[in-house]
Parts: structure tokens; sequence; C-alpha cells
């Protein structure tokens, strides 16, 4: 057995456990997530885990199925506009992000979640598919400050591969962005490590 010194048995008898602790109450993020694909499982399981509240919208019944998804709060299936109607719309509590890569479901999501209060819109798609959908929203009638709004793709540059990698990297960027942060290295950040008045 290992034998402690005076300073780590006083230590073990005195000190308190530190660091930021989970508060119940608040007005808990809802994550609106466009499309019931794979990434869309391991997203909610990753905000459940902040205690988030996630909803999966996808119009396809096929996909669409709650038990696919069984850490969202609702698989809603209907388009869009049914969908955000039907869930109380988008307010500043809430995040959107879209994972199907189609522009028949992004799109028009795309267009009610940047005219939105919410704090967060990413989506899904490569470059190239960032350009020609940016394209689409202009061509739609988006404003220059609308799509401004627009993460894409989606996430922090984490090199994650998994989906469940990936879901962390898009929620860290979206937890970034509820509290005004870029999510770069606190290493490199002159911020204070937590933000005051949010759990």
């Amino acid at each position: 057995m290992i034998e402690l010194t005076e300073e780590q048995l006083a230590w073990e008898r005195e000190s308190k456990v530190a660091g930021p602790a989970f508060e119940v109450g608040g007005h808990a993020p809802r994550l609106m997530i466009f499309g019931a694909v794979p990434l869309s499982a391991a997203l909610c399981r990753a905000a459940r885990a902040v205690h988030w509240i996630p909803h999966v919208i996808d119009p396809r019944a096929r996909f669409a199925r709650p038990e696919a998804f069984p850490d969202a709060e609702r698989v809603v299936v209907a388009w869009p506009a049914e969908a955000v109607a039907e869930l109380g719309g988008i307010d500043e509590a809430t995040a959107v992000a879209l994972l199907t890569h189609a522009a028949e479901l992004d799109d028009p999501a795309l267009i009610i979640a940047l005219r939105s209060p919410a704090f967060y819109v990413g989506a899904m798609g490569s470059r190239n598919t960032q350009r020609r959908r940016r394209d689409r929203m202009a061509a739609a009638g988006l404003t220059e400050d609308e799509l401004a709004r627009l993460s894409g793709p989606a996430g922090l540059d984490l090199g994650g591969r998994t989906a469940a990698e990936t879901a962390v990297a898009i929620l860290a960027e979206a937890i970034a962005a509820r509290h005004g942060r870029e999510g770069g290295r606190l290493t490199a950040s002159e911020h204070a490590i937590h933000v005051a008045g949010r759990p």
C-alpha cells in the first residue's frame, strides 16, 4: 500500500468538489434537427448529455421513426413549416441543425431558421454544397446578414470521423454560439472560462 503524505491526507479529508455544477431550472435550449439520419441519433444523445431538448424533423415517415431516435423529445413527421409550427416556433433558446444534404428539406428549413431568432443554425455539407446552398438562399431573397448566420459546414474543426465525433463537433459549435464564443482553445482565449449566469 502506498504511504500518503500529510498534505495528501489533509487534502483527502478537507477538499471540496470544484468546477461548474448543473443547475436545474430556466429555459433549457432546444435543438431542432432536420433529417432523420444516423447522425441525428448521435446528435440527440449528445444534446441530452448537456440537458438540451432535441427534436428530429423529417417528412419521410419510413425514416422518421421514434424508435430510431430514442433520445429525441419528439420525432415530427412533417415538412419544415408545419413541424416548426407544431413545436411552437423557433425562439432565441433554439438551435437548428440541418443534416440531410438535400435541398428539398434543407432549403425550406434554412429559410425559416435564418429568419428566426435561433441562436445557432448549422448545416452539413462540403464547401461546394455550401456555396450552392448560399446561392439558392440568396436567390430566395435572404439578405447578407441572414446568410452570415449560417454555420456551414456545421461544427468545430475537431478532426472527427465517426457520427458521435461529428455530433460533438456540431454541439460544441452550438454551445459556443449560445455563449457568444468562437469555440477556440481555452489556452488562446482571454475570456473567463465560464459564462456567468448560465449553467
